[in-house]
């Protein structure tokens, strides 16, 4: 297989891939009344913790004017809260509350349940192989999208 083939396939399977769990994500994490922005605001977070603002909406690949936006709702439902940075009056540092975190555990607890379920329709034998795959595709991609739009 050339290589013009070969991304013609992998752009097919992975918008078709994208497309199912952008609607899975959709359909599991909206009940809890966060949408699909905020959610991934909630879960960055709670693994890396506090950061600023800018730091928040380049790890989101969002303005900061849209990441204000989204954290102010955050912070309405007591998910987040903001405070300024004491070493830059000008930064804004965003943590997640106790309330945020436990949004995002229900949240993944339903997410691994969907995997689960995914995964039984796999042999167990495939699972390494799968996920090799996977973990190189994301290198790929985060190595592209870093030096993709540099100047």
């Amino acid at each position: 297989m050339q290589i013009e083939e070969a991304a013609e396939r992998l752009h097919r399977l992975t918008r078709d891939l994208i497309r199912r769990y952008q609607y899975r994500d959709w359909n599991q994490i909206c009940c809890y009344g966060v949408s699909i922005s905020q959610s991934h605001i909630l879960v960055i977070l709670a693994e890396e913790g506090e950061m600023t603002m800018q730091q928040l909406a380049k790890r989101m690949f969002k303005s900061v004017s849209t990441m204000t936006r989204v954290v102010a709702q955050l912070v309405r439902k007591s998910y987040v809260k903001r405070r300024q940075d004491p070493e830059d009056g000008r930064a804004v540092r965003i943590s997640i509350t106790p309330q945020g975190k436990a949004i995002v555990a229900a949240i993944g607890r339903d997410l691994i349940e969907t995997q689960k379920a995914i995964l039984q329709s796999i042999p167990a034998s495939d699972w390494t192989g799968a996920f090799k795959v996977l973990e190189a595709l994301t290198a790929g991609a985060r190595q592209w999208q870093e030096t993709c739009c540099k100047a």
